[in-house]
């Protein structure tokens, strides 16, 4: 049927090299050898992407008078540089990402700095300026219909100053408004670095501010007020009777007063917080501080303070009451909580 035996080697020899093709395509093709053609294809398409950003990016750099900055350059280099050697096209698109918005925001900021820069010239130029001995902030913006508008509520600015800034050819493309200080004289850009640590100085000086409040509130009794101090107690004569053997309000105003000479920066008595008009005073069998009713025998007082000089200032006093029975008793402790001043 295949002739002579010579015929049917070559034709076998022939099969052998057709399956040694067929099984070389199949490996090639499971390798993804076939699909160079396509990754070639597409470093090309992200190449010519990256020229034609490139080409934008330029033209915008013109465009906002900004090429010619260093900035501006190095990023034009470092973006074609990047792009180019990028050996794949996904490297080269996330080089296109990366050093794109890099070189975006490099332009953006140099055109920014140039508006602020041509402001600062055209207002530093204005005579007024000079001699305004006060502070006055300038906003110069694009309304809504695309023209330049100037905001200066103290009238700082002259009309041929304000006509310079609207007229001004770099600032047609303004995106964002410019705020300009005058401070006695001085002309500064209002930049966003500048307010934010204003905001961060205020912020810290309201800390400062409000902590100082709190304690002269606890100072002036208005808050509460811990630390080291006394707590004394006042008994009543035991086996004596009459009104000279009972604690009265005066022997109270002089154990307030005793305290407070010893350094006492609060005292409570019988739960009431000692203000600069508070009153104690006596109605009948009765103690009134601040106008209530305190418990007695014992009257508890607490005071804040050195507790050994407020303890040995009392010693007199003590010696005193004894004389009618009645019992003085100091405790110095290392923590001592007054409560607020109620109204």
């Amino acid at each position: 049927m295949f002739g002579s035996p010579a015929r049917r080697e070559r034709l076998l020899l022939w099969l052998i090299l057709a399956l040694v093709v067929l099984n070389t395509v199949f490996l090639a093709r499971n390798l993804g050898l076939y699909e160079l053609g396509g990754e070639a294809a597409e470093l090309k398409k992200a190449k010519g992407m990256a020229v034609i950003l490139l080409e934008y990016y330029e033209l915008l750099a013109n465009q906002l008078g900004v090429s010619k900055a260093p900035l501006v350059r190095n990023a034009l280099a470092e973006f074609r540089f990047e792009t180019e050697s990028a050996p794949t096209a996904q490297e080269t698109m996330s080089a296109i990402l990366y050093y794109g918005r890099f070189l975006h925001e490099t332009i953006v900021k140099e055109s920014r700095r140039r508006q602020e820069k041509e402001v600062l010239r055209i207002i530093s130029l204005d005579p007024g300026v000079r001699d305004f001995r006060d502070r006055a902030e300038i906003v110069i913006k694009r309304s809504r219909d695309g023209k330049i508008t100037v905001f200066d509520a103290e009238g700082v600015l002259t009309s041929k100053t304000i006509s310079a800034i609207k007229e001004n050819p770099i600032l047609q493309g303004l995106s964002s408004e410019i705020r300009i200080e005058i401070d006695n004289g001085k002309v500064s850009v209002l930049t966003m670095d500048l307010l934010e640590t204003r905001l961060r100085k205020l912020r810290t000086e309201a800390l400062s501010l409000k902590a100082r409040l709190e304690a002269l509130e606890s100072l002036a009794g208005f808050a509460p007020l811990e630390g080291e101090g006394v707590i004394i107690k006042v008994y009543d004569a035991r086996k004596e009777e009459g009104e000279s053997y009972i604690i009265h309000d005066s022997d109270l105003r002089d154990i307030v007063n005793e305290l407070f000479a010893a350094g006492a920066v609060g005292i409570q008595i019988g739960g009431e917080r000692l203000i600069v008009n508070s009153s104690i005073r006596c109605v009948g069998p009765v103690i009134l501080v601040n106008h209530r009713p305190i418990a007695v025998d014992p009257v508890v007082i607490k005071a804040v303070g050195n507790s050994d000089v407020l303890a040995s200032a009392l010693k007199l006093i003590e010696q005193s009451l004894k004389l009618f029975d009645i019992k003085l008793e100091v405790k110095k402790k290392k923590r001592v909580r007054l409560v607020a001043y109620r109204d």
